[in-house]
């Protein structure tokens, strides 16, 4: 089916007004980031953006969930034919990281509103972006159990593992965000080094 060229520039238009957000969102935390701002970002006004937005947590929601939609595109194909668990691993991480290199604000954005649901506490997950976000921590808890099964790792509960690799990573790329001259294989490898051989000195 053909879609009309009213729809399309419709489509066109959130398309920009989320890459607008995006950085926004990027710049400065939701607390603090405000719809005239975003508007001005897109250049766009008011009206238009609460066309399409009725409010900024709906913004907000929206964003995260076009964010999310991506890393499992992206992680889908990064896992394309691989089979060792560990190198699995590895390829989500580089996903994960990747993910937050540009628009390094929502990071933090998205910590707290991660640990606030895994805390039973109210976060800004939408209903979707929970869907998505507990497919994915499935995603993981699967590839650590599947590490444990081999051998590669101590047979520790998978979903603590996977808590210890979401913060591990989520450490490293806070290091790596106060030095950007830093590529992201380098906040990768700090992040899997400590999570896979630990940070005590070796005789």
């Amino acid at each position: 089916m053909r879609i009309s060229r009213k729809d399309l520039e419709r489509q066109q238009r959130r398309t920009l007004l989320l890459d607008a957000a995006a950085r926004v969102f990027g710049r400065k935390p939701f607390d603090e980031a405000t719809m005239q701002e975003v508007a001005t970002e897109a250049e766009i006004g008011m009206q238009g953006l609460y066309e399409h937005f009725p409010s900024k947590q709906d913004l907000y929601e929206q964003l995260m969930e076009r964010r999310a939609d991506m890393f499992r595109h992206l992680a889908e194909e990064a896992l394309a034919g691989l089979t060792e668990p560990l190198d699995q691993l590895w390829a989500l991480a580089h996903v994960y990281a990747r993910q937050f290199r540009e628009q390094p604000m929502l990071l933090p954005m998205f910590i707290r509103d991660r640990v606030n649901h895994d805390w039973g506490v109210q976060s800004r997950f939408g209903e979707r972006l929970q869907g998505i976000y507990q497919d994915e921590i499935r995603r993981l808890r699967n590839i650590l159990q599947a590490a444990i099964d081999r051998g590669a790792v101590r047979p520790l509960d998978p979903g603590f593992l996977a808590q210890l690799c979401m913060a591990g990573l989520e450490a490293s790329m806070n290091f790596s965000h106060h030095h950007p001259e830093e590529e992201v294989t380098t906040c990768v490898t700090r992040a899997m080094d400590s999570l896979l051989c630990g940070v005590g000195a070796r005789p």
